[in-house]
């Protein structure tokens, strides 16, 4: 049974807990409690995309930021940066409730070859104020959207020029997904308020890419809404490349040691050369055992190891169990 305390040794432990050191180190903790980012997990509806799955989108559109910064440099002649920020699953409704009627969204058909065959609808919306820059700049201006009612709502033709810019990005997101999957998109319709979008369910899963804009100090979002059927069909392609390519990769290592065991049994001619030498026709005939032939080397200089008639080992002469034998150095420098 444990000793009881005695009551200096309950005042010391007490005394310890007040001591200035103890209360900055709680302090600390709390601190660190209250900072830290701590997201509630719905038990009720699990996550069905991995984190590791969605880190693959993530390389697609890091690659898309990078390419659509540039084409928006280029065609804007202004500094345009595009920025990956971060990717996550939801339902539909609340990317949805997360729009207001002001917005307007790009619908766009998307399929991958290989899937299902069937086309989805994507959704792609960008910042109010990132798309009033680009109007202003795509009719003359500097591209700084000042006293403009972004709240205001857009006429047909800003709508017209919104437009002509997704189906210019369209391409450009293509060809990122073309580099790990034939994905194909194709632009459908601009649609004026969220809230009559009915192409998704309210309780169906998407994915919601979020990239950064900047242009010339206005700065917004750009955010692309993927249904979860989409998704499903490009993991499912993932894992049948995989599968694939383990199943090549087997048949490879096979075809590679039959090939092999049937070379060993593959007779080859192998000869030293020791050298040259030109006698007469005379000096042939005449030869005799005992006789020896000049070749003008040296007796422990290196002989060439011929393997049908290309040289590929060097090695010195020398004697194995009464016969001449030639014991190889190493490899040619040049076969």
């Amino acid at each position: 049974m444990a000793d009881v305390l005695s009551q200096s040794q309950i005042d010391a432990l007490l005394n310890s807990l007040n001591s200035p050191e103890a209360v900055a180190e709680e302090e600390k903790l709390i601190e660190e409690e209250e900072t830290r980012k701590i997201k509630k997990y719905d038990f009720k509806t699990p996550k069905k995309f991995t984190r590791d799955r969605l880190k693959l989108v993530f390389s697609v559109y890091e690659n898309f930021a990078r390419v659509m910064s540039s084409y928006l440099t280029s065609m804007m002649r202004l500094s345009c940066q595009v920025e990956m920020v971060d990717i996550e699953e939801q339902k539909y409704f609340e990317f949805n409730n997360a729009l207001s009627e002001n917005d307007i969204v790009a619908m766009v058909d998307g399929s991958v070859n290989n899937g299902n065959g069937d086309s989805e609808t994507l959704m792609i919306q960008m910042s109010n104020s990132i798309i009033y820059a680009l109007i202003d700049r795509m009719i003359g201006g500097s591209g700084e959207p000042d006293g403009m009612d972004t709240d205001g709502g857009f006429t047909d033709i800003e709508i017209s020029l919104f437009e002509n810019v997704m189906v210019h990005l369209l391409p450009i997101m293509e060809e990122s997904w073309q580099s790990y999957f034939d994905v194909a998109f194709k632009f459908d319709k601009i649609e004026t308020n969220p809230r009559l979008i009915q192409s998704i369910q309210a309780d169906e899963i998407v994915v919601i890419v979020v990239l950064n804009m900047e242009i010339k100090g206005t700065t917004g979002t750009f955010n692309i809404c993927i249904p979860g059927g989409i998704m499903e069909d490009v993991f499912k392609l993932a894992e049948q490349n995989n599968i694939a390519g383990r199943k090549r990769e087997h048949q490879d290592e096979i075809s590679r040691e039959e090939i092999l065991d049937s070379l060993k049994d593959s007779p080859l001619e192998i000869r030293a050369f020791l050298g040259e030498a030109s006698i007469l026709l005379e000096d042939v005939y005449s030869l005799k055992p005992g006789d020896v032939i000049n070749l003008r080397k040296p007796k422990d200089s290196e002989v060439a190891l011929y393997i049908e008639d290309k040289p590929w080992y060097k090695g010195r002469l020398g004697e194995k169990k009464g016969s001449v034998a030639v014991k190889i150095t190493g490899t040619t420098i040049t076969r």
